[in-house]
Parts: structure tokens; sequence; C-alpha cells
């Protein structure tokens, strides 16, 4: 049966298993976040727990732990998210800005209040900038792309300094009262709003739960992963290293516009190979890492051999000239080179298949698609004068 820990016992908890060595240095190790990432660890985290924060402010529990309200007090009457509407993102981008998830919209006029709120599962990645009133204020100046979304408000708002949504859990409440770690908490308890969440709550739709447990079952810790959310998310990042892992063995080689499958089984299964040999999760996964690393250098060759050299500055030129000719802006010159470097990776995916690794006499493969796309260099002209003409007649006209 699993030992109870408190909250700072199971965040210090150690074992020669972990990788740091306890548990709250897991969190930060970093080849464990690249193997992770690799599985689309962190965006998987980061896109469910702003679901989670959503849901709260919608429910209930927006008043109930207090999420509505400002740090001045004020108290919101209706919450705008952002983060879901790709167009607010791509324009804050291009204008140098960060986007919050939410608005937070308190008041009637003339006495309305405004304010951001942030969804954040690691509050030592907050910054107060991220939520101040003055970036409220410069997400306001662009044009209808916010202010859309805002029919009612008023022309005397009073923007507020924002909020940040984070986890109510163990190591949001140590780096708020230590301050400390590998990144160094820079917000006050006061910026953040608490919402509780379990594990089972929180992993339910991230899938890979059997895996999940293969790997808590191995560790044999004397904490319980089904209810203690730190160690839960420790082995749900391992089951994402074990799927970037699992990928990088078998996509394959010479990948075009391929959308990736995930086979649950298959991973579990490769892991449970690994585990024939007596060792941790951890072991596991670094075991598995080193095995992907030999397609990967495979990958990276057939990479280099199947991509296309451009001249950068006599592209710029020629997009220029035929921008000027068209009177139009000219289009972006790193658009136009990822549109020919796809038709030339196209051209050599036709010519010979995906490559499913590992391929045998890399070498000779390697010649012959080097070969190849020498042959394809009298082509590049056309394509690239093709190309450029395409993009320049969606270019906007350059006004007079």
């Amino acid at each position: 049966m699993a030992v109870v820990y408190t909250s700072d016992t199971e965040l210090d908890f150690s074992s020669s298993a972990l990788p740091g060595g306890s548990l709250i240095a897991s969190v930060y190790d970093r080849v464990l976040m690249q193997l992770s990432d690799r599985g689309g660890s962190s965006n998987s985290v980061g896109a469910r727990w702003a679901e989670l924060c959503a849901d709260a402010l919608e429910s209930g529990d927006g008043d109930r732990y207090g999420l509505r309200t400002a740090v001045s007090g004020s108290q919101a009457a209706q919450s705008i998210r952002l983060d879901d509407i790709p167009e607010i993102a791509r324009t804050a981008s291009r204008n140098k800005l960060q986007n919050p998830d939410f608005l937070m919209v308190g008041g009637d006029a003339p006495a309305q209040r405004l304010w951001a709120a942030d969804a954040k599962f690691s509050v030592d990645t907050a910054r107060s900038k991220q939520v101040s009133g003055d970036l409220v204020i410069s997400l306001l100046k662009l044009g209808d792309t916010v202010r859309s979304l805002l029919p009612n408000l008023g022309d005397n708002v009073t923007i507020e300094n924002g909020v940040f949504l984070c986890p109510d859990y163990p190591l949001t409440h140590r780096l708020l009262r230590d301050r400390q770690g590998p990144r160094r908490t820079t917000v006050h308890r006061d910026e953040v709003r608490f919402i509780p969440v379990t594990a089972a709550q929180f992993l339910a739709p991230l899938g890979h739960e059997r895996l999940r447990q293969f790997f808590a079952r191995i560790d044999d810790f004397p904490i319980d992963s089904s209810t203690s959310l730190m160690l839960a998310m420790y082995y749900f990042r391992l089951s994402r290293a074990g799927l970037g892992c699992w990928q990088d063995q078998t996509g394959p080689l010479l990948a075009y516009r391929e959308t990736p499958t995930i086979d649950e089984e298959a991973i579990e299964a490769q892991a449970r190979v690994f585990a024939a040999i007596r060792t941790s999760a951890w072991g596991i996964v670094q075991r598995w890492n080193d095995l992907a690393d030999e397609v990967r250098r495979q990958r990276f060759a057939v990479d280099r051999a199947s991509s296309i050299s451009i001249d950068g500055k006599l592209l710029r030129v020629q997009i220029e000239h035929a921008a000027a000719a068209a009177g139009v802006v000219p289009p972006s010159a790193s658009k136009v080179r990822r549109s020919i470097g796809s038709w030339f990776r196209g051209q050599v995916r036709d010519q010979f298949g995906p490559l499913q690794p590992p391929v045998k006499h890399l070498d000779a493969v390697l010649e012959e698609l080097g070969r190849f796309g020498r042959t394809l260099q009298p082509r590049v002209t056309v394509v690239t004068a093709r190309i450029i003409a395409e993009e320049v007649g969606e270019s906007p006209a350059v006004s007079t």
C-alpha cells in the first residue's frame, strides 16, 4: 500500500531511479524535457491546462476560487477566451506582442474594468508583463482583431493588471514560497489564482494510461501516482518521451506531408521489451532513446541529401523584381523558399518512396539521392519563377 506523503515530502522524495535524483529535480531535468517534447508533452500540457481553466471560469468554480477577481479586487462578470482564436495569436505575433489566454470584463459603463488572465501550469514561467495593463492596451490597438470580441466595451474602461491561473498543487505553492529553482519565480501570490485539479482529471483525455501505469509498476515508488499529480505528470512525460522515440524509430526517413499516427499498443509493447532487463522507467526511456538515435542519424543524412541549396540573396532579388513589376508588396522570401523546398522534396519522394527505417547500405542510397537531385537542377529555375509569380499574385498591392 502506498505511503501517504505530505506536500513537501512528496516534492523532495528521492530515488536513484529518478532523473536528477528527486521528484522535484525530475520536473526540471533538461534531457527528460527534451525527450518528452519530442512526443509533444509541453504543448499537450499547456493546451489541457487552458481547457481546464476555461471550464473553471465558466462554472461555479470561477466564483468559488476567486478566479474572476483581479489583483485590485475588481470582479469580472464575463471571461473571453483568446487562445483558441488563431488570428489573435498571428496578429499579436506580427506586432511582437504576447497574447494572454483570457480577457476578464467587469462592471458596467462608465465604470467598466478590463484585465488579462493567463493559464500557467508552471508558475515559474509566468512574468507579470504577460498580463499587464499595458499589454491589454496594446492588444486593443490591433484593429478589430480583439475589439470585435468586446462589443459592449465602453470608451472609458479602466485597464488593470491581470492574474495567472495555476494548478493548486504542491509545486506551485513551493515555487511561490521559496521563489527558487532552475527558473526563478518572479510573480507573487496575489497575482496567482489557484484551481484545484486531480491527476485523473488532468490526464484523462491525454491518453497513454496503460503505459503510465506500466512505468509506475516498474518503479514501484511509495507514492500513489493515481492521486499525486506530481508523480502522474512525471509518468506522463515519460510516456510522451516513449512516444517520441517510437515515432523517430518507425517514421519514414523521407517524410513528405505524412500525418503522424500513434499506436499505443505498439508503443507499450516496445516498452515491455526494454523492461526485460531490470531497470527503472527512466532507464527504459534512456535505452529507447539510444536506439532511436541510430534512426535519427539516418534521417538527418537523408534530409541533407534530399534538400535543395538556394541562393538566398539571388532569391530576394528575384522576388523584389517580380513584386515591383506587379506593383505589389514583396511576398515573404522564407515562404517562397519553403515552397521551392517542398516541391524539390516531393520530387525526391516520388522517386524513392518513404524509405522506412532502418535502411541498409545507406551510403549507396545517399549517393543515389544526390545524383537524382542534380538531375532536378535544370527544372529549379522554372519552378522558382512559377512559385514567385504565384506568391506575387497573392500579395496586396502597394498603396500610393
